[in-house]
């Protein structure tokens, strides 16, 4: 790529911040009604951690206590899905056959529609992260192990949403069943409020089988227990084996789903 064609890619993106930034704080009761949520969603999690009483070794997650493991793995749930929907949201939106046969590049239309999103609820995370180190007494560890789960988590995240694309782009659902499954079991069988081995027999080997479970496992180990990278190889592996898998997989289903949409006239259709 030239010199000129990254200053007009750069343009593009610039533009699309700048106009979603000023549509998005030209809805300002939207926004205030956003703080409050933040506030009270901190405000209840603190509340929740102090009235529940968890029967398992809270200890073998890195974190000494229960309200560290709740508050560890809500920032690394933030963290790691902040890519959700950027690549559905974008094909399945019915001005995509406009920005497809635009002069401008793809991949600056694709970065520029889902930058300020991105940006905005990592600000946020950030924001929450601050107020629970400040309020909570939340100790964090920032280290190289620490990057490398959050980037592996992201990674699977957006592959999982290209699978999401091509069926959806294909079958013109709603939804599609690899992700409805997580998304619906995430909560519960994950461990993002509960440790897995609290849950009943008959749970866990969903657990077992939910990437998310894996995510916030190593992620709480390093952002939580200061875990080196050396430490929590083993498990990386096999997350990062699995989701190259994915992501190939992935990639197969958007070129499928793309290519027949494409012949059949229907990008754009929901």
């Amino acid at each position: 790529m030239n010199i000129s064609a990254m200053v007009k890619d750069i343009k593009v993106i610039r533009a699309f911040v700048f106009i979603q930034k000023e549509v998005f704080f030209s809805r300002r009761f939207d926004l205030v009604l956003q703080f409050i949520s933040l506030g009270l969603n901190i405000l209840f999690i603190g509340i929740f951690a102090n009235l529940i009483t968890i029967n398992a070794n809270i200890s073998q997650y890195g974190t000494t206590n229960y309200l560290d493991y709740l508050l560890i793995g809500s920032i690394i749930h933030n963290l790691v899905f902040l890519p959700r929907g950027s690549i559905s949201s974008f094909v399945l939106g019915r001005i995509f056959p406009v920005l497809y046969n635009s002069p401008a590049s793809l991949t600056a239309i694709f970065i520029g529609i889902n930058a300020w999103r991105i940006l905005w609820n990592l600000g946020l995370t950030l924001i929450i992260t601050t107020i629970y180190v400040l309020f909570f007494g939340l100790t964090i560890h920032l280290n190289l192990g620490v990057v490398i789960v959050i980037l592996s988590g992201v990674l699977l995240i957006f592959a999982l949403d290209l699978f999401s694309a091509g069926f959806r782009i294909a079958t013109k659902a709603t939804q599609d069943p690899l992700n409805w499954f997580f998304n619906v079991t995430a909560q519960l069988v994950s461990g993002l409020y509960f440790p897995p081995e609290a849950l009943p027999g008959w749970l866990q080997p969903l657990s077992k089988i939910h990437p998310e479970t894996y995510i916030l496992q190593m992620g709480r180990l390093t952002m939580g227990g200061g875990y080196s990278l050396i430490q929590i190889l083993p498990s990386l592996a096999n997350m990062l084996t699995i989701t190259f898998v994915m992501l190939f997989l992935g990639y197969l289903t958007f070129l499928w789903g793309f290519n027949k949409a494409r012949e059949l006239g229907t990008l754009g259709h929901v």
